[in-house]
């Protein structure tokens, strides 16, 4: 802890006068940089739905009618909420299958495959996806995946009725405000977790056989009932429900496979019987899958991957395999998974053709066989694989989806254009005219190959475009949020080494002062300049009113930095003029510092790389305290200990089992550390090592004023509620957690300790006043980047020792059923929220 002099002079004199004018404008100016702090955060946290988060949803397109007779007067959409592909279709540990009426359809009536879902792989995006053909307007995201914030098309709005019956957070989304549709769903306190949520699926089934029962008593629903461009949706939620409170391996969940299979086949007879017109088309699918802990979100692949089961009118039937299936081989659907990829063996189904589809792809299919226009948001392409026409009306049908994409790229062209000043096009699809009107020349002349295939490049180029409008401001964006937090940071520097350093004194001469004030104006004036002209653009572009946050913060940020250009080239000037090793000392730091946030930045999907830092630093830092100070003090074996024992919970998997006398036995050893730690707090004084951490170091919250009193108070404060909210070993990750913080401290106070008694020979009682740092100036030095690198890393373990950043839904939702079992995503996700708040409360 020596002074290394590369932050400033640690030993400079400055009189009480000068020290006590100085906190003054400390403090004032952090209490600005606090609110400006929040301001910006706040700011910038919102560019994520201008980024990411922003509407694909245009309005004012054309319709585009299909030029070929429907093949199904009616259709049939059964979706399995949180059906995982292989649950449904792998065999049972008897070797029976799960589903063996829509297996036996697989194999001798319709087609079948993966689709495949779009992270957020959650209920509202997933139907969206399927009936909509789009993949969710985000903005939803901030409404809990309920209500539309933009009105979008669907192939209900184009249906002549639709029928529908299931859950209460699914069928008012697409039924609710469309005037020919018959809904109905059951009571939200249904949805119990603690109960077999198969019921469910029997209660839409029951409704809807109800509704059929009913119609041969009312004329004006049979005839109804008779009409094309019929859809009926039955929405089945007992997987879903179950895969949360009994996880996708508990027989209730695999037994729910049963009774959705079961439903399906009663659904079919029901209506082959009632109709006996074999006009009826029927799809089988999920709007997501479940992960082996119950929960879905993210983008692995059993959240991702759904069966797809299609049969009846327009449909083809089976095919066996050949090695010329599929030519796209390279391509990769929406969840980054390849073309073409292997049937497990254990499915029993690899003899017959397999066709995949992304889940968009869903909605163009419901359309065709109904002979609908596509919903106009669509960006499915249909997949011929599925669909039985002739060469002709295949050709038609793609044709009619191309269009249908192409005027949505039109218009967000249109829209473009007349809000940018420099407006760049996407430039391959700049003859579009041309390539349509080819279209219409083959298709005259019968070259139906030719045609199918300038269609389907037509579509690709135009799913594309409209890729690159939905990313036009992308790179504007990400640059302006980039140089604000990068701005953000120098500025902190900035305020740190003029505040907490002998800097100013050091390298400033008065005059120098005084005409860096003088010059400030000038600065200030030039930023406001430059503002104003940003502002102006962006107004003749029409940009949304944050942009002009973003930019007004990003400016306000770099005007404030070069206000003090003056101490930046002192600055420069002063370290110029150190020694060579003061360079190798301070790029040494930097380089340790950018190789540990970039650790930080692997560990979002690698967890284990915790583990080896976790087993490093520890022995490092006991190494280091072994030196320093006595080994029969404790202090380096313990932190040694502390440090390798959490180390352990990274190595764990993120699906936490279910260990309630492992949360009973966690709790008794977290009373033993609070003890032990309120012990120690009393009787310190036989060891010099362990009183430092029991005197006061800064302002306590609630409890005594020594800092491991605090940090006890906190600990045993939140213990009972993160107990009651685990499961598993997330409540042992507590306690390890806690000891470790103990660790920091006391490898802190070591340091502290021993600086101390380095700087003087007065006796142990004199020594005890000087630890007070209050009364003592004591500036920052270079060495000192430890401490806020040390809480980075205890900040993101403090998310990580128990799940994985990537998702929210890593993290287990079952830990919350103590409190509630009845269905609430928002009550849920608050609880869930506050219990991985608690280590970070620990850390701060």
């Amino acid at each position: 802890m020596g002074g290394d002099g590369i932050l400033g002079n640690r030993d400079s004199k400055q009189s009480k006068q000068i020290i006590g004018k100085r906190r003054k404008w400390m403090k004032r100016r952090e209490i600005w940089l606090v609110i400006l702090g929040v301001i910006l955060h706040a700011v910038y946290m919102l560019s994520i739905f201008d980024i990411y988060f922003k509407t694909p949803i245009v309005h004012g397109m054309d319709l585009v009618t299909p030029r070929f007779s429907a093949p199904a007067k009616r259709l049939v959409l059964l979706v399995a909420d949180g059906l995982r592909a292989d649950k449904f279709f792998e065999p049972d540990s008897e070797g029976n299958f799960r589903a063996p009426f829509l297996r036996s359809v697989i194999k001798n009536q319709g087609r079948w495959g993966v689709s495949h879902a779009r992270p957020p792989t959650e209920s509202r995006p997933g139907h969206v996806a399927i009936i909509a053909g789009f993949y969710e307007d985000p903005s939803a995201v901030t409404k809990g995946w309920k209500a539309n914030p933009v009105e979008f098309d669907s192939v209900f709005n184009r249906s002549r009725h639709t029928f529908s019956y299931g859950s209460p957070d699914i069928v008012p989304i697409f039924c609710g405000a469309l005037p020919h549709s018959t809904w109905n769903t059951y009571p939200h306190e249904f949805e119990d977790f603690a109960t077999d949520a198969s019921f469910l699926d029997e209660w839409s089934f029951e409704q809807f056989k109800s509704l059929l029962n009913k119609s041969n008593e009312d004329p004006k629903l049979k005839k109804q009932l008779q009409q094309d461009n019929l859809v009926i949706f039955l929405h089945l939620l007992g997987c879903d429900s179950n895969g949360h409170a009994h996880r996708p391996f508990s027989s209730i969940y695999l037994n729910n496979v049963k009774v959705v299979d079961h439903i399906a086949e009663r659904v079919y007879n029901l209506l082959e019987s009632y109709y006996k017109d074999n006009r009826t088309s029927y799809i089988f699918t999920a709007d997501h899958g479940m992960s082996d802990k119950g929960s879905h979100g993210d983008g692995h692949p059993s959240n991702t991957d759904t069966p797809l089961v299609a049969w009846g009118a327009g449909i083809r039937y089976p095919k066996p395999t050949s090695g010329e299936d599929h030519s796209d081989h390279v391509l990769r659907f929406v969840d980054e998974h390849l073309h073409d990829t292997p049937t497990p063996k254990e499915w029993g189904l690899d003899g017959i053709e397999r066709v995949d589809v992304n889940q968009a792809d869903i909605a163009p299919l419901m359309s065709t066989l109904l002979g609908l226009p596509c919903p106009v948001n669509s960006v499915g392409s249909l997949p011929l694989g599925y669909v039985k026409l002739k060469e002709e009306e295949e050709v038609e049908a793609v044709v009619a989806n191309t269009k249908q994409i192409l005027n949505q790229f039109l218009r967000k062209s249109e829209i473009k254009r007349s809000h940018s000043l420099y407006f760049k096009p996407f430039k391959p699809l700049a003859e579009y005219s041309s390539m349509l009107n080819r279209i219409e020349s083959l298709l005259s002349a019968r070259d139906y190959k030719a045609a199918m295939q300038l269609s389907e490049n037509l579509r690709s180029l135009a799913l594309e475009g409209l890729h690159y409008f939905q990313t036009y401001d992308w790179l504007m964006l990400m640059t302006m949020i980039t140089l604000g937090y990068i701005g953000w940071m120098a500025f902190l520097v900035l305020h740190v080494l003029q505040a907490y350093t002998s800097l100013v004194g050091d390298i400033y001469k008065k005059e120098e002062l005084m005409r860096q004030k003088y010059n400030t104006g000038k600065v200030q004036f030039l930023g406001c300049l430059f503002m104003g002209v940003l502002s102006i653009l962006l107004f003749l572009e029409h940009s949304p009113p944050l942009y002009h946050a973003y930019f007004a913060m990003t400016v306000f940020l770099w005007t404030q930095i070069f206000n003090w250009y003056q101490f930046i080239k002192a600055l420069w000037r002063h370290l110029s003029g150190r020694k060579f090793n003061y360079a190798i000392k301070l790029l040494a730091t930097a380089v340790v510092s950018v190789f540990i946030l970039e650790l930080l930045v692997h560990s979002f999907t690698e967890r284990k790389l915790y583990t080896w830092c976790f087993l490093v630093v520890g022995a490092a830092a006991s190494l280091y305290l072994y030196n320093l100070i006595p080994w029969n003090s404790g202090i380096p074996a313990f932190v040694l200990l502390t440090c390798w024992f959490l180390s352990l919970f990274t190595l764990m998997p993120a699906e936490i089992p279910d260990n309630n006398k492992l949360v009973i036995a966690s709790g008794g050893m977290i009373i033993l550390i609070g003890l032990a730690a309120k012990w120690l707090d009393l009787n310190a004084d036989w060891n010099t090592y362990w009183l430092a951490i029991c005197l006061s170091m800064v302002l306590p919250l609630f409890s005594d004023n020594g800092l491991l009193s605090r940090l006890n108070s906190i600990f045993l404060g939140f213990a009972p509620t993160f107990l009651l909210l685990s499961i598993g070993y997330e409540a042992v990750f507590y306690g390890a957690f806690g000891l470790v913080l103990v660790a920091w401290i006391l490898f802190e106070n070591s340091l502290l300790y021993s600086s101390k008694v380095k700087k003087s020979s007065a006796a142990r009682k004199n020594l005890e006043e000087h630890i007070f740092l209050e009364n003592d100036v004591r500036y920052l030095q270079l060495s000192d980047v430890r401490i806020p690198l040390t809480f980075m890393v205890l900040f993101n373990v403090a998310f990580f020792g128990t799940g994985n950043f990537a998702s929210i839904a890593s993290f287990e939702i079952s830990s919350v059923y103590r409190f509630i079992t009845v269905f609430s995503p928002f009550l849920m996700a608050a609880l869930l929220i506050f219990k991985l708040f608690i280590p970070f409360m620990l850390v701060m």
